[in-house]
């Protein structure tokens, strides 16, 4: 709703939300192409979200570009780690433990907390 993109074309892009009551905005965020889904043609809805694709979500919806700094030191490797550098460079993060400022433990699940958090500065970011 932050981002006000327009309804999806009648696209289903995904053939298992049909019965969640997201299913428009899972359209519309693959629509603008910031979420793509478990795989080609599921979203998986009912599964929880690492804090990596998080970033990659995030990444992808304010476009920004990628970076040649390494933030941490647990993503390495990682799919999403170019999405992560991007987030810590635009200060969307600064990682997951106050008292470790290396860790952005990418494979932890994001809290509705810690959600909160990071669209907040998403939103102070745009």
């Amino acid at each position: 709703r932050a981002f006000d993109y327009d309804n999806p074309d009648d696209i289903d892009f995904f053939v298992d939300d049909e019965a969640s009551s997201h299913e428009q905005g899972i359209n519309r965020l693959a629509q603008a192409n910031i979420a793509r889904g478990c795989s080609t043609i599921s979203f998986c809805p009912d599964e929880p979200v690492t804090r990596a694709q998080m970033a990659a979500f995030i990444t992808r919806a304010l476009d920004l570009p990628a970076v040649g700094a390494d933030a941490f030191t647990d993503d390495v490797g990682d799919i999403h780690e170019a999405a992560i550098n991007a987030l810590a460079s635009a200060d969307i993060t600064s990682g997951c433990d106050p008292g470790d400022p290396e860790r952005f433990c990418p494979h932890d699940t994001v809290t509705r907390a810690q959600m909160a958090a990071f669209l907040m500065r998403v939103i102070e970011a745009r």
